[in-house]
């Protein structure tokens, strides 16, 4: 193994080094014992000289290599220094900036030049000034790496949220601080807080609206009860069927509260739009100074969607209308059929559409805000007790989404916005429903109801009975099979069953139905939910049922659901 150099024999192995160089540039060279001795010895001075001076060029050859690759090797630190995507500080004890890196003044807002000899510790917001206080403490007494997170606020610049991590640099005399921006991540971190709130919040919102649509039940078919008994005093009924209206509409606050608590899968049906409309918009500007004025096209087309969600729109945007105009106004809305190409905006499938137009005389949007109003949590209402929290048109837009339409904002400051609605049309409804005409209802059976509401129960009893049914009712599945199978065996079976598919601490309607078509195939059942988004509402026959109603329901939706099961009444001819 070879012996490795040490810094003594360094001088030898130069001297060697530059010997063999003057030997290959005077080949034919005497040695010095060829000639006499005066000759020897000026010969030997002046190989010593000329030995001497190829040293001191090949050192300075080395330093010159070795000062090129410093400053090579300095260049790339200073770039590396000046583009690092991390900000970069040299401060000393008493937390003046004695150096800065681009991203650093970068993240400040402040020129590089301007910063030297600055005092950090002023860019730091007053609230957090203690804790960097702590951290230069932390730094230079203990010297220990520290760590902290502040918030920057430089002059006319948006705050930023940074975490700086710190080590002693230079003798102890300044520290090297690194300043990450953490705002984006400090954002997410507070939108995944706001999601979890409201995953739970919507877990309580579907369970509220569930209990609401149990209560609405009762009221509504009540109300219906008390209009069944031709009370004489026209005041009295007046007030019932206003009572009973409003119920309807109270149906929209519970139908938000399920868009919430679970996403918003619509329950599409063919709907005229005419009434949906001025149903939904009306309540929303009531005891405002703002009027609606309607224009809806008289052979309007019907669309297949779930009403109670596009009232929810609906009502939201004249909310949003309501507020851009509160020294009062006017709202126009209209609704118009339109045939949409390939190449028409928005971009939607060609074909069919009804679009509705919803148009304030607001202040109207900024285009710097417009393309933002759609994104969750953006909201501009940042005064008083009108703060927002940027999901209404969220919410909106991702509804209409839903029904394969699309929601369209255009706005002129200082003229107003107008919101246009496109949903594809229902090729099975052209014009307005009929109105009038004689219905029989269901003919008369025997109806099994099950229920673990006292008050649904007892009211759709009393319902069932006036429309000319025999009635039983059930607390929970397992009472319900008991009755039914008895009621087989007695010769005395059930032509349908109502059940509710939610029973507290018992047997729902889905066991119930599965339970007894594993002894009577043929049993026929109605679905009942406060959920109305629950896959049996949805799709009930592939669950085994033969339809379903979702809380509240009235007397006219009961009676034509099992009009379609029992059959019609036949009507007495008119004479």
């Amino acid at each position: 193994m070879p012996k490795k150099s040490t810094p003594a024999d360094a001088p030898t192995a130069l001297r060697g080094r530059a010997e063999r160089r003057l030997r290959d540039q005077r080949p034919g060279q005497k040695t010095a014992d060829s000639g006499p001795k005066a000759e020897a010895d000026n010969q030997r001075q002046l190989h010593e000289l000329e030995v001497h001076q190829i040293e001191l060029e090949m050192q300075n050859e080395e330093l010159e290599a070795a000062r090129s690759k410093l400053e090579a090797l300095l260049e790339k630190y200073t770039d590396l220094y000046d583009f690092a995507p991390v900000g970069y500080l040299t401060l000393d004890r008493a937390g003046d900036i004695r150096e800065a890196n681009l991203a650093g003044a970068s993240l400040l807002g402040i020129a590089r030049s301007a910063l030297v000899n600055r005092r950090f510790g002023l860019l730091v917001a007053l609230a957090d000034r203690p804790a960097f206080a702590a951290f230069l403490e932390q730094v230079f007494a203990r010297g220990a790496q520290a760590q902290c997170e502040v918030q920057l606020q430089a002059d006319g610049q948006p705050p930023v949220e940074v975490r700086l991590r710190a080590n002693i640099f230079e003798a102890e005399t300044t520290c090297r601080v690194a300043v990450t921006d953490i705002t984006e991540f400090k954002r997410a971190e507070a939108d995944r807080l706001i999601l979890n709130k409201l995953e739970s919040t919507g877990i309580l919102a579907g369970g509220i609206a569930h209990d609401f649509n149990n209560l609405f039940t009762i009221i509504l078919l009540n109300l219906e009860l008390a209009q069944g008994l031709n009370l004489p005093d026209a005041k009295l009924a007046g007030y019932l069927a206003e009572a009973r209206d409003t119920s309807l509409l109270a149906r929209g606050l519970t139908a938000q509260l399920v868009t919430f608590a679970q996403g918003g899968t619509p329950v599409r049906r063919p709907t005229f739009l005419s009434g949906v409309i001025q149903e939904s918009i009306r309540p929303a500007l009531s005891g405002s100074n703002v009027r609606c004025e309607f224009s809806l096209a008289e052979d309007l087309w019907g669309a297949e969607v779930d009403a109670g969600q596009i009232g929810q729109v609906l009502r939201n945007l004249a909310l949003n209308a309501r507020e851009a105009m509160p020294r009062g106004g006017v709202i126009f809305v209209r609704a118009e059929n339109v045939i949409l190409s390939e190449e028409d905006q928005p971009p939607l499938p060609a074909g069919e559409y009804v679009r509705l137009s919803l148009a304030d005389q607001g202040d109207g949007i900024t285009k710097v805000v417009l393309p933002k109003i759609f994104d969750p949590y953006f909201s501009t209402k940042e005064r008083g007790t009108q703060k927002g929290m940027g999901l209404g048109l969220t919410i909106c837009h991702s509804i209409i989404q839903k029904h394969d339409g699309a929601l369209v904002v255009k706005s002129e400051v200082g003229v107003g916005t107008t919101f246009h609605l496109y949903l594809p049309a229902a090729r099975t409804l052209r014009s307005n429903p009929p109105t009038g005409g004689r219905t029989g209802g269901a003919r008369p059976g025997r109806v099994l109801v099950m229920d673990d509401e006292e008050g649904v129960r007892r009211v759709l009893g009393l319902t069932l009975w006036g429309l000319g049914h025999q009635v039983e009712l059930a607390e929970d599945g397992q009472q319900a099979v008991e009755l039914y199978l008895d009621a087989q065996r007695l010769g005395h079976p059930f032509d349908v069953l109502l059940l509710d598919l939610t029973v507290r601490g018992g047997m729902g309607g889905q066991a119930t139905v599965d339970a007894l078509r594993a002894r009577d195939p043929g049993v026929r059942a109605i679905a009942m939910s406060g959920y109305a988004n629950d896959p049996v509402i949805l799709e009930p026959e592939r669950h085994g049922f033969e339809g379903a109603l979702a809380k509240p329901f009235d007397t006219g939706k009961l009676s034509e659901l099992l009009s379609r099961i029992l059959g019609p009444r036949p009507v007495a001819p008119t004479p």
